[in-house]
Parts: C-alpha cells; structure tokens; sequence
C-alpha cells in the first residue's frame, strides 16, 4: 500500500513539474526588436510616433528594444529577438543584413513585420512573394470620421478598410476582434505564391496612377507570408500605428488591436510543415534568382550609363584643355606689369600721337594766324595818319564856321 502511495505521489510530483515547465514556456517573455538606424524614417522610433505602441506592447507582456546598429547574424544572436520590426525603410540593406534577416525568418523561425510600404522595402518583401506597388491609393465612399473635427476627413488617399480574410485559418489571429481600420495613406501590395492578402480596399479602391490596382481589383493594404519555418507580415501604411493616428479622442477604430495582434501572429509561429519546407526554400531561391538577374541587369545598366558619361568627361577634358590654351594665348597678349592687352597699348598710343599731332598743327595754324594780323595791324595805321590829317582840316573849317556866330554875340 505505501509503494503504491509512493508510485501515485511520484507521478502526481512529475505531473506538476511538467505543468510547471510548461507554464513557464508559455509565461517566456516574447522580445519584440526594432530596426532603427539612418536608414529607417526618424519619424517612427519607439521613443517619438511609435511610443504608444510600444508602450502598448509592454503592456501586453512583450519586451521592446531597438538596436541601431546593422541586422548581422551576430547581432540577432545577442539580442535573440522573436520579431524583427522595421518601419518605413529608406535606404537599401546591405547583403550581410539581407542574409541574416532570410535566415533569421527561415532557418530560425522567427517573425518579420515590416510596416510602411516604401519602394525600398520590395528589397525584402519581393522574396516573401509580396511586391508594393507604385501608385498611392484612393478611395471616394469610405472617408475616415474625426471624432475631435466631428467630420469626415476629405483626403481620398485616408479611407476606411472593412474587408478582411476571415476565410483563411493561417491568419485567424491576426483578424480576431477587428471590424474596421482607419488607413492613412499607402499603397496596394500584390501577392503571388505562399503570401495571402489580410486586409483590403473596397470595390472602388484604386490607384489613379497604376496599371494594376484599377477600380474594381480590391487592392491588399496588408499581407502574410510564410517561408520556411518562419512568418513575414507587410503593412504598407506606418501612419496607421502612429501615435497621432492611434489618438481615440479622434479616431475610433481598430488600428492598435491590429498592431497587437500582427505581433502575436509573428511571435507564435506554428509548427513547421516538414512535408513543404524544401519547396518553399526552393521558392524562395528562385525569387532570389529573379531579383539576381534583376540586379545583374541594372548593374549593365549603369554600367552603360557610366561608359556614356566618362566620354562625357572626356570630351569636357578635352575642351577644358583647349579652353586653357586659349586663355594662355590671351595671357600672352596682355601686360604682366599694367594687366593691359597689348592690342590696348598700341590702340592708346595710337590716339596719344593723333593727339599730338592735333596739337602740333593747331600751334602752327595760330602761329600763322598771328602773323596775319601783324601785317593788317600795318596797314591799318599808315590809313589812320592819312586820315588823321584829312581829319585836321575838318577841324579847322568848322572852327571856321564857329567863330562868326560867336562875333554876333
């Protein structure tokens, strides 16, 4: 009877051991890591727009860190992160990033959440089969409501998603408890092979400026994918996690709860399916074969273009050549002294000795002038002696004639 009592107890004690075990699996804090370096938009950082969601994840158990250093395997391995976020990619990663993030999602299982659909994000989202297109959407029946404005908003590029895949099993948690989203601004996603669209535009949802999200196609605002052991989600509106658009004083929709559950969607990915993991892996290589030859044909591209320009530059080098020729030719033909052309010297000469000259005739032609007026001064004098006498005896008639007048007195 005591064996028996010990037999019970013993199992009883590893039942509760494994249930502790167990609970303490489940209880594991799940790490949320955020990709934040220069080329990330500075807008969305955890301690500035994405504060709230954060602070919110925090709240929901999850421990949130950045790192603003390169995605490397090593760095990955120290922080050992459950999910990778990055938002609103800008600048291209470099090829040791994009190695570590495949294997961080494929090999090691564990979650991406790429969040703003910037052309730059296709670098990562084109291999997961999700490509984000060009064109910014727009949609004229389902304006998003400002509580606080107590009005619609008018921008037709922020409107309202209502449609959701509620048939697919895979993306049941991501769904769970949303009825309707507020999206402010972004572009459709395409989705081809394993990834499936999540949240959609309406009938009238389109892109005035792209050739495949017509009205009527229902562009994906929101996609998951799967490959190899790991999940990748793309949202290709950042804004609709920001803190001003999470205000509820103002808008009064799903978007956090959205949030949160993306990130519980990643940070518990389902067993892997053995029977597919090579041919999603082979999926996955043939995706990056394509963007290879992609590349390959860009860099024949620029190569090109660099061919054209060295001409460019050579033939700019050769006029800068004869350019400085000339301006030596010139410099030979100017004073070193006075920074005056010799062409000017001669010219200023020139007109120095016109001026002398000038002055030259003009002294003779008044000396000859002078000499002119001493001869008619001559002959003007010799007229008025002739002309003083006859003036004397004028004089003395009329004396003459004055003396009577002056007896009859």
């Amino acid at each position: 009877m005591n064996k028996i009592d010990k037999k019970i107890l013993f199992n009883i004690f590893v039942f509760l051991s494994v249930l502790l075990l167990l609970s303490q699996g489940c209880a594991a804090t799940k790490k949320i890591l955020f990709y934040e370096t220069e080329k990330t938009s500075s807008k969305y950082r955890i301690d500035k727009e994405y504060s709230k969601f954060k602070e919110t994840l925090e709240e929901n158990g999850y421990s949130v860190s950045r790192i603003e250093l390169d995605i490397t395997r090593s760095a990955l391995e120290n922080y050992d992160p459950d999910v990778v976020v990055i938002v609103e990619l800008q600048k291209s990663l470099s090829a040791d990033e994009m190695a570590a993030i495949f294997e961080f999602v494929m090999q090691d299982g564990k979650g991406l959440f790429i969040c703003g659909g910037t052309q730059t994000a296709n670098q990562i989202t084109i291999p997961f089969g999700m490509t984000i297109d060009t064109g910014m959407l727009e949609d004229e029946t389902s304006p998003i409501y400002d509580a606080a404005a107590g009005k619609n908003i008018e921008d037709k590029t922020n409107f309202v998603i209502t449609r959701l895949n509620r048939q697919d099993k895979n993306v049941k948690t991501i769904i769970q408890g949303i009825n309707w989203l507020a999206f402010f601004g972004g572009y459709g996603i395409s989705v081809s092979e394993n990834a499936i669209g999540v949240a959609f535009g309406d009938h009238d949802t389109y892109s005035p400026k792209s050739i495949i999200f017509t009205k009527g196609t229902k562009p994906p605002i929101a996609a998951a994918s799967r490959v190899g052991n790991g999940l990748v989600f793309l949202l290709s509106d950042a804004d609709m996690l920001s803190n001003t658009n999470l205000d509820t004083s103002r808008y009064r929709y799903d978007n956090l709860k959205f949030g949160l559950n993306i990130v519980k969607w990643l940070a518990n990915p389902p067993p892997p399916a053995q029977d597919k993991t090579i041919d999603e892996l082979t999926m996955t290589i043939a995706y990056l074969n394509t963007e290879i030859d992609d590349m390959n044909m860009t860099i024949r591209d620029l190569n090109s273009q660099i061919s054209t320009l060295n001409s460019q530059v050579s033939a700019l080098t050769q006029k800068v050549m004869e350019l400085e020729k000339e301006n030596e030719r010139l410099r030979s033909q100017v004073d070193p002294l006075f920074k005056i052309k010799y062409t000017t010297w001669a010219i200023g000469m020139g007109i120095i000795a016109i001026v002398i000259i000038a002055m030259s005739m003009a002294r003779r032609v008044h000396k000859i002038k002078l000499g002119e007026k001493k001869e008619i001064e001559g002959f003007g004098y010799e007229f008025d002696k002739e002309l003083g006498d006859i003036g004397g005896i004028d004089q003395e008639l009329v004396e003459k004639i004055e003396k009577p007048e002056e007896g009859k007195e």
